[in-house]
């Protein structure tokens, strides 16, 4: 009598096992997922800050040594000043990066200068929906000096 009723029980529905596993199977993936995609996603705005952080400190080295400083700074000079503030949160990511620096219409006090980077950010973890982005930022200043 007591066989029978297991058998009805689990013909019922009433055995749970394996239940555990399938409900992990049902909500861990989406949970990964969704994690990965956050990291992605903080990576993403920490690049985004290094390339506006890098072309500000770069444009305002450019403003304090125009051509009438006691050092003129040349393009190599500001395009170093952007790699020296940006790659302690860049870090090996910075040989991506493309730096371009321009001045309208010199390096003369009065004059425009213009620091501009961009970046093609790739994300590291395989999620396809998360795709290629090229990042930008710029500054502009009035050289002073």
């Amino acid at each position: 009598m007591r066989a029978r009723g297991r058998a009805g029980r689990a013909l019922l529905g009433r055995d749970r096992r394996g239940v555990a596993a399938l409900e992990f199977a049902l909500t861990g993936i989406p949970v990964l997922i969704l994690l990965l995609a956050t990291v992605e996603f903080g990576r993403l705005l920490a690049d985004q800050y290094a390339l506006s952080l890098g072309v500000e400190r770069a444009a305002r080295f450019a403003v304090v040594h125009g051509s009438q400083s006691t050092l003129p700074a040349s393009g190599s000079d500001i395009s170093a000043a952007f790699y020296a503030a940006a790659a302690p949160f860049l870090g090996t990511t910075t040989s991506g990066v493309v730096v371009t620096v321009s001045f309208a219409p010199d390096n003369s006090p009065g004059s425009m200068v213009t620091v501009s980077a961009r970046y093609a950010f790739m994300p590291v973890t395989a999620l396809e929906a998360i795709p290629a982005l090229t990042l930008s930022a710029a500054a502009s200043y009035t050289i002073q000096n």
